[in-house]
């Protein structure tokens, strides 16, 4: 476990690239008591600074670094999946942004870090403490998985969402009628994980819902069919109740005889 000694209050932060993130970490760097400069654009001229934290796209990060790293001591990026190859540490807020959240929205979630050396490890979790964030460290050699477990559990679920959202439209159900099943959903699994939270028809083994839902499911047919094969995996995993006992061996009696 590294000692992270508390960065100088006038440590001068350069934030390059003025999209969602770069706007949210400025003013949360800010208040946090730190000098910052921008967010800047791309094509700006870089101020010699302590930091320069590159809020680009992951394919501008190695032309953007390059340019930056004679004005700064150490170079930053805040891509979930892209190496160190080009920067000293990574630092990605494992959250969804709009652009419009206030500086407190870092209090309490996780931030992903890693660095080059153990001086830049150091820097990228106090920053990541600075905001009021929890870092944990993840290397090059993860960061595909943990990219992709990012994006199924964001990217992923508000696709998911949005066929639930057109779904129920067409039933006169509003999608703030689905909002409350959604939050508890996910509350359960937090709690509890997916095999033991999971319910409904493909928990039940009831097949016939499930025939009813993919036939109502036509413009998402495909999408329902991968969800329902892998829904099916998680079924598997779950411990049998008595509930569930009861429900297969009924099943099971009453079954059409086969000739």
């Amino acid at each position: 476990m590294h000692s992270t000694p508390a960065l100088a209050p006038e440590t001068t932060i350069a934030i390059v690239g003025a999209g969602r993130l770069g706007g949210v970490l400025a003013r949360a760097l800010r208040a946090a008591g730190f000098v910052v400069v921008g967010p800047l654009r791309r094509e700006d001229r870089v101020p010699d600074a302590d930091i320069a934290l590159l809020c680009v796209p992951d394919s501008a990060i190695p032309a953007v670094a390059f340019a930056v790293r004679p004005h700064v001591r150490f170079v930053a990026h805040v891509s979930g999946a892209t190496p160190l190859t080009d920067v000293d540490f990574s630092l990605h807020p494992l959250q969804t942004f709009t652009g419009t959240e206030s500086s407190e929205v870092f209090d309490g979630i996780g931030i992903a870090v890693d660095g080059r050396t153990a001086a830049a490890l150091e820097v990228a979790e106090h920053l990541a403490r600075a905001l009021g964030a929890n870092p944990f460290h993840v290397d090059d050699a993860h960061r595909a998985e943990y990219h992709a477990a990012a994006s199924f559990a964001s990217n992923f679920v508000l696709t998911v969402l949005d066929a639930a959202e057109h779904l129920a439209k067409d039933a006169g159900v509003d999608r703030s009628h689905l909002a409350p099943l959604v939050r508890q959903t996910v509350d359960n699994w937090a709690a509890s994980g997916a095999a033991s939270a999971l319910t409904g028809p493909i928990a039940r083994g009831d097949e016939a819902t499930v025939a009813r839902q993919r036939a109502a499911s036509a413009d998402y047919r495909d999408l329902f069919d991968a969800l329902a094969t892998a829904t099916r995996a998680v079924a598997g995993r779950a411990p049998r109740t008595a509930t569930a006992d009861t429900a297969a061996d009924h099943a099971a009696t009453t079954e059409e005889p086969r000739s």
